[in-house]
């Protein structure tokens, strides 16, 4: 009995492969895999970015080094020539034209880019900027923004309409002002009051009709 317990058994496990020999090899895979994304960040951060930054200094330089002579002009080809490649890539960008440089990143769906953009100068180009890892629209580096011309008689924004009007004590003439002051002694009202005054001394020609008393006593 004991030995047909025994043969049931072994027979299970060739039936059933063990568990411990599927989850060994998965965790195999998972430590691939991730010793493989180590290597590809340690290449984009290490070989890839620096490399870019790299060729972003080396046309910093040489335009600056153009710049300094002022003679000539860094142009398109001298980039090729200075980086050592050639675009994969070129378009434009209303007036100017933009050639793109890649390097290969650590991520191969995600490479690395360098933009130089020219402008056109006597049938050639004229280097004018460069970017890296993003490139911006040069109406955003270069907004157009026209000056609006402003009138002279117009009054600046800022000023109340009360003030403009003569209301805000300040602005019109006879309210603070210079004008006002030079006009101040030549309002006619000013004297008014002291007209209207004058018969306020009507109760001293009411004594009058005392005076012939003071003379009769006087003759006696």
């Amino acid at each position: 009995m004991s030995e047909t317990t025994q043969d049931s058994a072994d027979a299970r496990d060739e039936q059933w492969p063990s568990k411990d020999s599927g989850g060994g090899t998965r965790k195999t895979v998972l430590y691939v895999l991730l010793g493989l994304m180590v290597v590809a960040l340690g290449y984009d951060y290490l070989v890839a970015r620096p490399a870019v930054n790299a060729a972003y200094d080396q046309v910093t330089e040489a335009s600056m080094d153009a710049n300094r002579k002022g003679v000539g002009f860094l142009s398109n080809t001298d980039v090729r020539e200075l980086l050592g490649r050639e675009p994969v890539q070129t378009f434009e960008d209303g007036r100017y034209q933009v050639e793109v440089y890649q390097w290969r990143g650590g991520l191969i769906v995600k490479p690395h880019k360098l933009y130089t953009v020219y402008m056109p100068n006597g049938g050639a180009w004229m280097f004018n900027r460069h970017a890296k890892f993003v490139y911006e629209a040069s109406g955003v580096v270069n907004p157009d923004r026209p000056l609006v011309p402003v009138d002279d008689d117009e009054p600046p924004a800022s000023y109340d309409e009360a003030e403009m009007s003569g209301g805000g004590g300040g602005g019109g003439p006879g309210a603070g002002g210079p004008e006002g002051e030079r006009d101040a002694p030549q309002r006619p009202e000013a004297e008014g009051p002291d007209d209207e005054e004058a018969p306020a001394e009507e109760p001293a020609e009411s004594d009058s009709p005392a005076r012939p008393e003071l003379e009769s006593e006087s003759t006696e």
